[in-house]
């Protein structure tokens, strides 16, 4: 049976079945009963934005249209778009309390316009104007209905026929199938939800599409490259994956692109490891090999691996200048030049970062930072091929472990170790470092660093540890209750901070002292 099938074959009666409990996003409002404590920051709540946890949003599995509210379905999140003021709001998903992944169906009731959504454990009613929402309490009022793509194809047949036009993406060269549909209720509007391509409002009359994305492409995010008005993210999926995609997402989580691979290979189902942007092009890092991605989407992409001069298809850090681009490896270092008649990779053979991981890459000026499984180096200005070790690396220890992170802030370089982060000063040449006591370990084995005037924030597998650089004061987020998966990557962004994790991307509104709420 087809997925839209299944979808359309839960019945309002199903609906009025349930009686319920509240699962709370957020405070519930004076006179509710029976709301459960919100998980800490009420992640999830439609009212609020200090905490966005934003999963995939390429698969809709159920769609329902009211005057004002497009609700929209996946398997990690309940979407909502407001159609008057043309804006999505902030998702729910299972870090708020409620998982989206136990809904069998959707409804909707047109005389408060509210969602009511049916699971093994009973149906909960979802309101937008409010930040929660509510296992009902009692049986829905006669109007609640289940909207279906069946009745939307029996009042438009043409949208059968032209279903593979209206929801092809040409930059994708992909056609992906409508398994879900809903037909507006005061203008001659309908909504497909499908398998792959998100989200589309269609005209019926003269079968016309426009596509409205919200979400990252993949199941899970990888590295993750600032852009002027928001942020890329490269995909980093659990298991096989149905669209590998770039992500653009703006920093008001309103505007969204997908980027594809033009060769429809899914950019060869890697995991995005790592990831810069320099001159309207992308270079990506994966799990096989180096791929080189216009963000306009034209002229495709191109990949570069062990055959293309890298030493190896496993790439962990990337770091692009204006001459070409730099690319750690799992099995040492390689450049690539702007102006390579061959397009290929010069392996870096000499020293220190010959025939060893290499997992992060910094510029400061015309100094390069290398971060190896055996400790920093370093390629001073002027140096060609030669790389060094600090001067300092004889005598401290540290610095010749591995090093996971590179980030700099002002005249600071930070180097995150497993346990510890170290910091450099560029203007007295000393080494310290500085919070021996922050709380790293709670963060599991440090992956990832970002580092701004104020703060330093490090993640791993077990959350993120954010640290005042002034007083040492930290806070955290854990996984399960914060984070949805083990961290990727770190971004700050202003008032913002984004973290990739292998279940999505969460935004995170700093406070005035750039820590967490």
């Amino acid at each position: 049976m087809s997925l839209r099938r299944v979808l359309a074959a839960a019945s309002v009666a199903a609906i009025v079945a349930g009686v319920g409990v509240v699962v709370a996003c957020g405070p519930p409002p004076p006179g509710v009963t029976g709301a459960a404590t919100p998980r800490r920051g009420g992640v999830g709540s439609l009212l609020r934005d200090d905490r966005v946890v934003i999963t995939r949003g390429t698969v809709v599995r159920a769609v329902n249209v009211t005057r004002r509210w497009v609700y929209s379905l996946t398997p990690e999140a309940v979407m909502v778009y407001d159609r008057n003021r043309r804006l999505w709001m902030p998702p729910f998903t299972k870090e708020g309390g409620f998982d989206p992944a136990i809904v069998r169906s959707m409804a909707v009731d047109p005389s408060d316009e509210s969602a009511w959504l049916v699971t093994p454990i009973g149906t909960y009613v979802l309101q937008p104007a409010l930040p929660f929402l509510m296992r009902a309490a009692s049986a829905p009022p006669a109007g609640v209905r289940v909207q279906t793509l069946d009745a939307v194809y029996r009042e438009f047949p043409s949208l059968e026929a032209f279903g593979r036009l209206l929801t092809r993406d040409d930059a994708a060269l992909e056609t992906y199938p409508v398994v879900a549909g809903a037909r507006a209720p005061d203008r001659t509007e309908v909504w497909l939800g499908t398998a792959g391509g998100g989200l589309y409002q269609v005209d019926p009359l003269f079968n016309h599409a426009t596509s409205q994305p919200f979400g990252i492409a993949a199941s899970g995010a990888g590295a993750l490259a600032k852009a002027a008005d928001g942020v890329w993210i490269a995909p980093a999926a659990r298991g096989v994956a149905q669209r590998l995609a770039v992500t653009f997402a703006a920093r008001d989580l309103q505007q969204w692109r997908w980027l594809d691979d033009p060769t429809r290979r899914g950019f060869g189902g890697a995991r995005g490891t790592a990831l810069d942007v320099r001159g309207g092009t992308l270079w990506m890092g994966t799990t096989r090999g180096l791929f080189r991605i216009p963000t306009d989407g034209g002229m495709g992409a191109r990949n570069f691996t062990l055959m293309a001069g890298l030493p190896s298809d496993v790439v962990l850090s990337v770091l692009a200048r204006d001459a070409g681009v730099w690319v750690g490896t799992d099995h040492g270092l390689a450049f690539l030049a702007n102006d390579s008649a061959e397009t290929r990779g010069r392996l870096i053979t000499q020293g220190d970062v010959t025939a060893v991981a290499v997992r992060a890459l910094l510029a400061t000026g015309d100094t390069l930072w290398v971060g190896t499984d055996g400790g920093i180096v370093l390629r001073p200005p002027g140096a060609e091929d030669r790389f060094v070790r600090p001067a300092a690396a004889s005598s401290q220890a540290r610095l010749r472990q591995p090093v996971y992170a590179l980030a700099q802030s002002d005249s600071v370089v930070f180097v995150a170790l497993s346990d510890a982060v170290l910091a450099f000063s560029l203007r007295d040449g000393s080494w310290r470092e500085p919070w021996p006591a922050a709380a790293w370990r709670v963060a599991g084995p440090l992956e990832a660093l970002a580092a701004d005037a104020r703060t330093v924030w490090a993640g791993g597998a077990f959350g993120v540890v954010a640290v005042d650089r002034r007083t040492g004061r930290s806070r955290t987020l854990r996984l399960g209750s914060d984070l949805p998966d083990a961290v990727n990557d770190l971004l700050l962004d202003g008032p913002w901070a984004w973290i990739s994790t292998l279940g999505g991307v969460v935004r995170v509104r700093r406070l005035a002292d750039g820590l967490l709420p």
